[in-house]
């Protein structure tokens, strides 16, 4: 299933933007970033289904948490995207 995870730069980054997004009425989770977008493991991100990137590109625009890198997971892994 196709899915899309926003990079933050801590864990609470991580939680502020889905704190924003949950109060927009999307759900994510946060959960560590996988070792093939981040090899040192030290990263985590919010994980977003694919029908709602739209709705988060808005939320996040206006907000002051954004993502610092977004990617979207498909059958042949991840790809770095622009929100």
């Amino acid at each position: 299933m196709e899915h899309y995870l926003l990079i933050a730069r801590s864990v609470t980054h991580a939680q502020r933007m889905e704190k924003t997004l949950r109060d927009a009425g999307v759900r994510g989770t946060i959960l560590r970033a996988p070792t093939q977008i981040n090899p040192k493991g030290c990263s985590y991100a919010v994980r977003i289904d694919a029908s709602r990137i739209e709705a988060v590109r808005d939320i996040l625009s206006d907000t002051k948490v954004p993502p610092i890198h977004v990617y979207v997971k498909s059958s042949d892994g991840y790809r770095e995207v622009a929100l």
